[in-house]
């Protein structure tokens, strides 16, 4: 076993624990932050000497695990490869991952959960990328009904009872994505959960002519990365790259797993405002070539409004780009306060001074705040927290 803080010292007994790790959508159409927490999880433990079990519902593909998010699968991690057919993130996902949960459960011994952000209580540790219930949806008393409506505040009002109600589970360890999620827990389940910063690859930390050496080489360029769908606003940069049109600032969209729609609205407005010249498009990308991308612009421009940690905003701050983030959520605890916007006009004038106050030094500050979530240290960090809650519970 490796020696690495807070596991090295661990007992034989504890290493014979069979640990299971559920996070079934591990293909190239969900690749993303959810992932990005999973992997290291599981290699870390594996290095460490744990027998673990990976519950998934795909084939993996290493190779498009590693072009995309920059580390494979360990192949002595066991798989349980369960089939669905039910959309991830849908209607019916609450009550197939608690299912799933519990045959995982019946197989090992400790059961991590990185992907439904349920709390379910025979899930032992629950990495929650933001709580289903939170005041900000449901409130003190089932605004849940009045909020979400649908098939899926129906289909999942068992759920929403269940959670209200049900004792807390103080064997458990519950994990966040950020200060703002662990207080969104806190708030509206009264569970403390302790603070785990997602990953940033090793892969954006290498070092950049412009960034390293002193050079300015950059160009005029504002990067954005993220899923194509409607709730990652990614529409609003045509929008913003008019209102820069005389600057000639050049955009690059880098988009996943997009849905058609999302694809449609973005191209629309495009066309729409006359910026077929300042703004494209980059769809399913290798990790590498966003990675190159990054490291030729000046600024990264971030356009959800909520968003409860967001890693693609460390990773573009690795590559040393000046992030342009909406004033909410989780990147609220890293970026700098004069860097993030209240609206579109805004962002676009933040993101003009960013372009002209660009330089080698600015980048660096950039490097140092992201290498706070360098994946090696997300690992020692999950060990150590893992480790310390296995003696605690016996």
């Amino acid at each position: 076993m490796r020696g690495i803080s807070g596991a090295s010292d661990l007992t034989e007994e504890l290493l014979e624990l069979k640990i299971g790790v559920f996070h079934p959508p591990i293909h190239p159409r969900h690749f993303g932050g959810s992932v990005a927490v999973t992997v290291p999880i599981v290699n870390g433990l594996i290095e460490n000497g744990y027998h673990v079990v990976l519950f998934v519902k795909d084939e993996i593909n290493q190779k498009k695990l590693k072009e995309r998010m920059g580390e494979e699968i360990s192949p002595l991690a066991e798989a349980i490869l369960k089939k669905s057919i039910l959309k991830p993130r849908g209607p019916l996902d609450l009550y197939e991952s608690a299912f799933k949960l519990l045959i995982l459960k019946m197989k090992c011994d400790i059961v991590i959960d990185t992907y439904s952000d349920y709390i379910f209580p025979w899930c032992d540790v629950c990495y929650v990328h933001f709580p289903y219930i939170n005041n900000d949806k449901f409130g003190q008393r089932f605004p849940y009904l009045r909020k979400r409506r649908g098939l899926e505040s129906t289909v999942n009002l068992p759920y929403v009872i269940l959670e209200k109600n049900l004792g807390k589970n103080h064997a458990q360890l519950i994990l966040a994505n950020s200060g703002f999620t662990s207080r969104a827990i806190e708030e509206s389940l009264g569970i403390h959960a302790k603070v785990l910063y997602p990953p940033v690859s090793p892969l954006f930390f290498e070092k950049t002519d412009c960034a390293d050496s002193g050079e300015d080489r950059r160009e005029d360029l504002v990067v954005t990365v993220g899923r194509l769908d409607a709730g990652k606003r990614l529409e609003t940069i045509p929008r913003i790259a008019s209102l820069l049109r005389k600057e000639r600032v050049k955009f690059i969209i880098m988009g996943f797993s997009h849905s058609e729609e999302a694809l449609r609205m973005i191209n629309e407005e495009i066309r729409k405002l006359d910026v077929t010249e300042n703004v494209s498009l980059k769809l399913d990308i290798s990790r590498e070539e966003m990675k190159n991308t990054l490291k030729k612009a000046k600024v990264y421009l971030h356009t959800p409004i909520l968003e409860h940690f967001g890693i693609s905003i460390a990773e573009a701050m690795a590559c040393g780009c000046l992030p342009v983030v909406y004033d909410n959520g989780g990147a609220r605890e890293f970026v700098p306060q004069e860097l993030r916007y209240k609206s579109l006009h805004e962002a676009a004038d933040k993101t003009r001074k960013a372009i002209s106050q660009w330089n080698p030094r600015r980048a660096r500050e950039m490097k140092t705040i992201a290498e706070r979530f360098a994946e090696p240290n997300y690992r020692e960090n999950f060990l150590r927290i893992f480790s310390d809650y296995l003696r605690k519970r016996g």
